[in-house]
């Protein structure tokens, strides 16, 4: 019991990472925490292999499971969520539409289509632009998931799902599309918005100091000019220093 605690209610819990997703169905991180047993059913279950036990490099996530799109995307038959006891995968989900695991995004500098459409607009190339179409052509929810503008530029709709198929697929090195995960919020800064989001929503005080954002906003409007304060107490500052111009 003492082990599962630890495991259920570490710091570490909404440490999110690009490409490593929960099952299709899984409720929020800190409820899916809560209610993994680590039974491996889902792990047994899925016919392609695609969802794996987390190791110890996972940190206290270990035993639980993950798909990492980069190695063996969710191929969305949706068998793991009829067989989880506990609800941490939502039962309800039977449709490979219906999961949001997170969103599939583009890497417009590196993508092929996007440095052809880039070479076709200025009418030349330098030799490495290349009609790919390998993210659109896989995704199991084509012309919805993912559409072509002008039938080049693939374009990452709200429909994604985030199997992660685009990922595996993609054949530039390093891969052109990752999939950040939901509840992840900012690529760039991964698990730090989750944690910033639970520290300031746990020193949000009733009282008149200010916290996080509000006391950064407050800062930003402090002038370090000329400007001399008022101070209410009472507080003689003086403002010729020798040797200070």
């Amino acid at each position: 019991m003492n082990l599962r605690n630890l495991l259920n209610n570490n710091p570490f819990k909404a440490d999110f990472k690009k490409n490593r997703l929960r099952p299709p169905g899984a409720v929020a991180e800190d409820k899916f925490m809560e209610r993994c047993i680590r039974c491996g059913r889902c792990i047994a279950v899925c016919p392609y292999r695609c969802i794996e036990r987390a190791d110890a490099s996972d940190g206290l996530q270990v035993g639980t499971p993950y798909i990492y799109a980069d190695k063996k995307a969710c191929q969305l038959c949706m068998l793991c969520t009829q067989v989880c006891p506990t609800g941490a995968l939502d039962p309800s989900f039977t449709q490979p539409e219906q999961p949001r695991m997170g969103l599939a995004k583009i890497d417009e500098n590196t993508c092929l289509n996007y440095i052809y459409a880039r070479d076709e607009a200025r009418g030349y190339t330098d030799g490495t632009a290349l009609y790919c179409n390998t993210c659109h052509n896989v995704c199991p929810l084509q012309d919805s998931a993912i559409i072509l503008q002008d039938f080049i530029v693939p374009i990452v709709t709200d429909l994604c799902t985030g199997c992660g198929i685009c990922v595996e697929r993609c054949p530039t090195e390093p891969r052109s599309v990752e999939i950040i995960p939901a509840g992840m919020g900012d690529a760039d800064r991964a698990g730090l918005y989750h944690l910033r989001n639970r520290l300031q929503k746990d020193y949000t005080s009733s009282d008149e100091v200010l916290h996080g954002d509000t006391l950064l906003d407050e800062k930003s409007k402090l002038s370090s000019g000329e400007d001399e304060f008022n101070f209410e107490a009472n507080f003689n500052t003086d403002t010729k220093i020798e040797g200070w111009e």
